[in-house]
């Protein structure tokens, strides 16, 4: 039965991928992946990249010195107190530079601040570098760094940075000293100091220019400058030759906007852009066997998930949720909708990736019976109609049509509400939606945070939590992992905030996803990183 429904289901995405436009977009209205419309991609690992793109012996550097970087949809804006797409966080990372930042083994390390210290279990002294520079020339001081804080306290776009922080804790005894204090016995402290929705900006410059124009054409103190932004189109910034730390190898980077995901590889096989993020699955095999182009597959820490919001009527009984659970073909969805060997089972709300992550968790196996006698133990098994609102694409569409289709059978009418970028981000910071398709990145690859600024109650409407939930079991272990400073400790209460929140099933858990990127034969020195914020610093091309 499992596999007729599989083999019927892939005949009805090959269809309907033929039909497609190749419209661009994220999978997931918050992170960009690897876009995937089709099953039949046999791309594995065999022979393709995993690591850094070396040079190899002989080879000869080019004196090309402009970078062509092409993903899938544009930022609203490229200030930090904006939402956490991972387009717009990756660009601001070469344009801003943040207090601390993650090393080769994911470990906080010096950035703007040269040097540390915990001071007590509540405050934190940090010793900024003397000799870092905004981009108008000004010196990066303390006063902006709380300015940057306060600000990102005060916004309203769903910027969880300062989250655990006690906004009334900032202090600046001189320009290069700053001390934070939490609210409370803080774990995340130093990863959340890497984490780019707290760049540092000018205070001065943003005062003048404003929130808008700023966002549009912003300076901050990062190996990059920003040059220009052509609306639709790109934008291009230029190596900042007086950054303090290592500078960029090549002179200009030109992020071009490239919507529909078959645009985004004709242009690589064309020479046209230079790295294709996003990249189809159904394009990986054509792009590993092209001479001229490279395929990069790196394991990510970003979830793949539908999310319930519990605040709406018919998704405040658990019993609702886990019958769609049951009514969900999750494995059939990841198969057709990631790509069997661009994505891994989803058994958690925790990336397999990272410390604390559990696989003893009963899984809503595929159970439309099931299904059927929970929806009737709820009160509902005539069924009901609810909307699915999802950031308008190629894969979305087609997980959309499947969940349609499944739903079906247990009488359940999904309305389908394709939408643009800018307006799902809107309308998914005020809870306006009854079900949406969503994907979060671990930012700073602590698990506890992740889980906290996804489910907990303090965090409902927020960039993160989907699923609105709120439950005070929940909420309480959550608490107890920000307090927990032991890393050993802390895993164990992460599984047991898994356990409660599966039970609570606030999600449809579809798949972990793989980044898929697609280079030119000629690019070297490219590192894909599992947050996907790319350093191009080191990027450089060979003859």
């Amino acid at each position: 039965m499992r596999k007729r429904m599989l083999s019927t289901l892939l005949a009805f995405c090959v269809g309907l991928s033929l039909c497609a436009c190749g419209g661009g977009g994220q999978t997931a209205e918050e992170t960009t992946a690897g876009e995937t419309t089709e099953a039949s991609s046999e791309a594995g690992t065999a022979g393709v990249n995993q690591g850094p793109i070396q040079a190899q012996e002989g080879e000869v550097q080019s004196d090309k010195d402009t970078l062509v970087v092409a993903f899938d949809r544009e930022p609203a804006t490229l200030d930090p107190l904006g939402n956490n797409v991972t387009v717009k966080r990756m660009i601001e990372g070469g344009i801003f530079d943040t207090l601390l930042k993650f090393d080769e083994n994911l470990q906080p390390a010096p950035c703007l601040a040269e040097s540390w210290e915990q001071v007590d279990e509540l405050t934190w002294k940090f010793n900024l570098r003397k000799d870092a520079k905004f981009h108008n020339g000004d010196p990066v001081t303390s006063q902006d760094v709380k300015f940057s804080f306060l600000r990102v306290h005060n916004g309203t776009q769903g910027n969880d940075g300062t989250n655990g922080f006690d906004p009334e804790g900032y202090e600046t005894p001189d320009d290069y000293t700053f001390i934070l204090k939490t609210l409370e016995p803080y774990a995340f402290t130093e990863a959340q100091l890497c984490n780019q929705a707290l760049s540092i900006v000018p205070e001065k410059v943003v005062t003048e220019m404003g929130d808008d124009a700023f966002g549009r054409a912003p300076i901050g103190s990062g190996p990059y400058k920003f040059v220009s932004w052509t609306a639709g189109d790109n934008i291009t910034v230029e190596r900042n030759d007086d950054y303090w730390g290592e500078k960029s190898i090549l002179k200009t980077i030109k992020f071009r906007v490239i919507t529909e995901s078959a645009s985004r590889t004709i242009d690589l096989e064309s020479g046209g852009i230079d790295i294709a993020l996003s990249l189809p699955t159904t394009d990986a095999d054509r792009i590993n066997e092209n001479p001229d182009t490279q395929l990069i597959v790196s394991t990510g820490a970003t979830d793949r998930y539908i999310a319930f919001n519990c605040q709406k009527e018919i998704f405040q009984d658990k019993r609702v949720r886990q019958a769609l659970n049951y009514a969900t073909d999750k494995e059939a969805i990841r198969i057709v909708c990631y790509g069997e060997n661009t994505s891994e089972p989803m058994d958690s709300v925790v990336p397999s990736t990272l410390p604390g992550h559990t696989s003893d968790l009963t899984p809503y196996d595929y159970d439309v019976e099931k299904a059927k006698a929970l929806l009737e133990e709820a009160g509902y098994g005539d069924g009901f109609t609810v909307e699915f609102m999802y950031l308008a694409n190629s894969t979305n569409n087609m997980l959309a049509e499947l969940l349609q289709q499944m739903w079906a059978q247990v009488n359940v009418t999904l309305e389908l509400k394709p939408t643009e970028s800018g307006a799902l981000t809107t309308a998914l910071n005020k809870g306006e939606q009854e079900l949406c398709c969503a994907g979060t990145s671990f930012a700073i690859f602590e698990a506890g945070a992740g889980l906290y600024n996804m489910f907990h109650s303090d965090r409902m409407y927020s960039g993160s939590a989907r699923a609105n939930l709120s439950d005070p079991e929940v909420d309480a272990v959550l608490d107890e992992i920000t307090r927990t400073t032991d890393a050993e400790a802390r895993a164990e209460l992460v599984v047991e905030a898994q356990k409660l929140i599966h039970e609570d099933s606030p999600f449809i858990y579809l798949a972990f996803t793989k980044n898929i990127i697609g280079a030119g034969s000629k690019v070297r020195g490219f590192n894909p990183v599992p947050t996907a914020m790319y350093d191009f610093r080191t990027v450089y091309f060979v003859e």
